[in-house]
């Protein structure tokens, strides 16, 4: 039986979550999810701020209303520094997620060398303790196969 939902729960835990589709809902495009290609994209945020109000996911929002802080990260990809400034914003603004605890990566492939860093600052928690919630599966494959810790699809969350 999966425990994952359990887990979610657990105070003990240590909730790592992406931005995009997890702490930001994914409708950045008028009639698609996205605005365009990453290229368009990056150019587009230097000037942009897309990360506002209408792409907070309440059901996070609510999830996430009286978690301990200390316990709660942010992993996510940028293109730009400024959209890694925007991100930030946004993830303090509306989750109250401490600044400190936000991390950013260029590539979803370096998101493990960034759960390394956080799973050291809590010794006290096991290893399946610290979990990876994305809405990218390779991002949660990677992060199964090469450490013992927990991941979480967004999609968890729908039934939570």
């Amino acid at each position: 039986m999966n425990k994952i939902k359990e887990l979610l729960k657990d105070k003990k835990s240590v909730l790592v979550f992406d931005i995009d589709g997890v702490l930001a809902v994914l409708e950045f495009g008028k009639y698609n999810h996205y605005y365009a290609s990453d290229e368009d994209w990056d150019k587009f945020v230097e000037d942009n701020n897309l990360y506002t109000e209408d792409k907070v996911s309440k059901k996070m929002q609510e999830f996430l209303k009286d978690i301990d802080k200390d316990r709660v990260y942010v992993i996510t990809q940028i293109g730009t520094d400024k959209e890694g400034i925007y991100k930030k914003e946004y993830a303090v603004k509306y989750y109250g997620i401490k600044p400190e605890n936000i991390y950013f990566v260029y590539r979803n492939n370096d998101k493990i060398s960034k759960l390394n860093e956080i799973r050291n600052k809590h010794p006290e928690a096991e290893d399946y303790q610290v979990i990876m919630i994305d809405d990218t599966p390779d991002v949660l494959t990677d992060v199964q196969l090469k450490t013992k810790y927990s991941t979480a699809h967004i999609s968890s969350f729908l039934d939570i």
